[in-house]
């Protein structure tokens, strides 16, 4: 799973990017709490290493949350607008391009959802639905399932891999985190070969994820 970019001009580019955001929304809609049938194709990624130690908040007073990102990335927000399944994408933060010839971009993606019917704690029935949806992915390979703290409570985080028919193999980590009974999903992916170059930017990001 990547965002797609242009690099011929800033309007292609943001075209294009929004373009692949909303088929994103269309194809993360299967591995939502309420599936429904639909044709996944997900696209992975190449980036560059993050090394600079620049980094930018972002903060949301309508959903009541901040985080800080790397200042390379571009950031795409939503206000709501965008919509599927009773869940929303908020906002997108997107890697820089590695080379003129890069077409890929690693990107880290905040949505909100209402959380599922539950018989348990309302954490652990979502978490253990969503795992069931990314069954469904080819080769999904589930490496780690935690509950860690985060944002002055707990969140469940995963880290899974699966292989995407047109690029190869991609690796996520996602944290989900309940608040005022809603679903918060926090999720990074990566072309599994570059993951490991952007996880101090990404954990940078996860620490400084808060509630207000």
């Amino acid at each position: 799973m990547c965002v797609k970019s242009s690099n011929t001009t800033k309007s292609n580019m943001y075209s294009s990017l929004c373009f692949v955001v909303v088929t994103f929304i269309l194809a993360f809609y299967y591995l939502w709490l309420f599936p429904v049938e639909t044709n996944l194709s997900f696209q992975s990624a190449a980036g560059l290493p993050i090394a600079s130690n620049n980094f930018l908040t972002y903060g949301s007073s309508v959903y009541g949350f901040k985080i800080q990102y790397p200042s390379t990335w571009q950031r795409i927000e939503f206000s709501g607008e965008v919509e599927e399944g009773n869940r929303k994408i908020i906002v997108n933060f997107v890697s820089q391009l590695e080379n003129p010839s890069d077409t890929f971009r690693e990107y880290f993606i905040i949505e909100r959802g209402p959380v599922g019917p539950h018989t348990e704690s309302p954490l652990r029935s979502s978490v253990n639905t969503y795992i069931t949806s990314l069954k469904s992915l080819p080769d999904f390979k589930l490496i780690e399932s935690n509950t860690v703290p985060f944002a002055q409570s707990s969140a469940e985080k995963l880290v899974y891999s699966y292989n995407n028919p047109e690029v190869g193999v991609t690796k996520s980590v996602d944290m989900l985190t309940i608040k005022n009974n809603k679903l918060y999903l926090l999720s990074f992916n990566s072309d599994a070969i570059k993951y490991n170059n952007y996880l101090p930017a990404i954990q940078k990001m996860l620490d400084s994820f808060s509630f207000s």
